[in-house]
C-alpha cells in the first residue's frame, strides 16, 4: 500500500514540472505539495522535496512591515499570495506558518507573510487592516509578481483581515482570490458571543482566549487617556491561556469609556448586551463596524473560498455562511479536517478529506 501511494504521489507531483495552467491536475499537484510540506507528511514530503526546487527565503520589510518573502527555487515572475496568520505569539515565525509559506513556494507561488501591528497579541484594530492592505498593494506591484495581482489567504482573524483588505477600493480589482479558514464576519456578533456565550440566541461555547482578544482589540480602540492605558496594560498582562481572563477586573476602577468596556466584557447576560454595547464610546463601536467584513461585501470583487470545522472554538461556521449569503462569489466548505484552522488529516473520513482537498485545489487554481 505504501509503495502504491508513493507511485501515485510521484506521478501527481511530476505534473508540477510540466503543467503550467489552471487545470485541475495542476491545482491538485500544487495542493499535494502544499499539504505535504505544511503537514510534514513523511512519504509525500520526501517526494515534494525531490520533485520541487528548494524555496528561497528572505527576511525584509514590505510596506513598512517586517515580512518573510519566500520565492520558488527558479524563475523570475510568479503569482503571489499574501498570507495573514492568526493571533499567535510566534507571529510569522510560527512553525506551521513557515512550512505553509514554503509549501506554497514549492507550488510555484511567491509568498509574503507580514508581521502586522497587534496581531501577535490578538489586539486587532483598523490599523491592522490598513497595514494588511498596504502589504497586499506593495506585493501586487512587485516586479517579480505576475500580472500585478495578488491572492490573499488568512487563518482565523487573519482571514477576516484578508477579507477586509480585499474590500478596500484601491485593492479590490487587484485581488485574484481570497481564501480563509474560520473568519469572523460580524464583529459585534462575536463580541456578544464571547461575553455571553450566546450566538443568535443559541448557546455556543468558545475558547476563553477569544474573550481576551476581544477585550484587547476593543481596549485599543478606546479614546486616549489614562483609563485606556491602564486597562490595556492590565489586559496585556493576562496570560493568553487564562481560563477566566476577566476575573478580578472591577468596572469601578475605571472611568468613562474604559468602565463601559469592562462592564460589557464582564457581562454574561444576553438580555443586557445591547444596552451595555450602546454605552461604548462611538469610536469603539465605529471600529467594530470597520472590522466586520460583512459590512463591506458590496465592495468585494474577488471570488472567496472559506473553510471551517463544524463547531469552531472561536468563530462559528455561521459567520462564513453569512458572508456567502451577502457575497454570491463566496463558497463555504465545512469539514471536520479543520480544528480552528489547523488541518488534521485522517483517512478515517474520506468524504471530509475530499472536501478539504477540493477547498485547497480551488483556492490554488484561482490564485494562479
Amino acid at each position: 500500500m505504501l509503495l502504491a501511494a508513493f507511485v501515485v504521489a510521484l506521478g501527481v507531483l511530476a505534473i508540477v514540472a510540466v503543467v503550467d495552467d489552471d487545470s485541475w491536475p495542476a491545482g491538485q499537484a500544487q495542493a499535494v505539495a502544499v499539504v505535504a510540506t505544511t503537514q510534514r507528511l513523511p512519504l509525500l514530503g520526501w517526494v515534494v522535496g525531490v520533485v520541487t526546487p528548494e524555496p528561497r527565503v528572505e527576511e525584509t520589510v514590505v510596506a513598512g512591515q517586517q515580512s518573510t518573502v519566500v520565492r520558488p527555487g527558479d524563475g523570475r515572475r510568479w503569482p503571489a499570495v499574501v498570507f495573514v496568520n492568526g493571533a499567535t505569539r510566534a507571529g510569522r515565525h510560527h512553525p506551521q506558518v513557515e512550512r505553509l509559506a514554503r509549501g506554497l513556494a514549492r507550488s510555484g507561488f511567491l509568498v509574503v507573510v507580514p508581521e502586522l501591528p497587534g496581531l501577535r497579541a490578538g489586539e486587532i484594530t483598523p490599523a491592522t487592516t490598513a497595514a494588511t492592505t498596504r502589504v497586499a498593494e506593495a506585493t501586487a506591484s512587485r516586479p517579480d509578481v505576475r500580472g500585478g495581482r495578488v491572492a490573499l489567504y488568512g487563518v482565523s482573524v487573519g482571514a477576516s483581515l484578508a477579507l477586509l483588505a480585499a474590500e478596500r477600493p484601491g485593492l479590490a480589482q487587484r485581488v485574484s482570490v481570497v481564501g480563509g479558514e474560520a473568519p469572523w464576519a460580524d464583529l459585534r456578533r462575536i463580541v456578544r458571543l464571547t461575553t455571553t456565550g450566546s450566538y443568535d440566541g443559541t448557546p455556543y461555547e468558545t475558547d476563553p482566549y477569544a474573550l481576551l482578544a476581544i477585550g484587547r482589540s476593543l481596549g485599543a480602540g478606546l479614546p486616549a487617556g489614562s483609563g485606556r492605558s491602564r486597562l490595556l496594560r492590565r489586559l496585556r498582562a493576562v496570560p493568553d491561556d487564562a481560563p477566566e481572563p476577566m476575573a478580578g477586573f472591577d468596572p469601578q476602577a475605571y472611568d468613562n469609556g474604559a468602565r463601559a468596556l469592562v462592564e460589557l466584557l464582564r457581562n454574561d447576560d444576553p438580555a443586557r448586551f445591547d444596552d451595555l454595547y450602546s454605552r461604548l464610546p462611538t469610536r469603539v463601536r465605529a471600529a467594530v463596524e470597520a472590522l466586520s467584513p460583512l459590512a463591506g461585501t458590496e465592495r468585494l470583487r474577488a471570488p472567496v473560498e472559506l473553510a471551517s470545522g463544524p463547531h469552531d472554538k472561536y468563530f462559528p461556521p455561521a459567520e462564513s455562511h453569512s458572508l456567502a449569503q451577502a457575497a454570491p462569489r463566496t463558497r463555504v466548505t465545512i469539514t471536520s479536517t479543520f480544528d480552528h484552522a489547523v488541518p488534521r488529516l485522517s483517512v478515517g473520513d474520506l468524504a471530509d478529506l475530499a472536501r478539504f482537498d477540493g477547498f485547497v485545489v480551488r483556492f490554488l487554481r484561482l490564485a494562479r
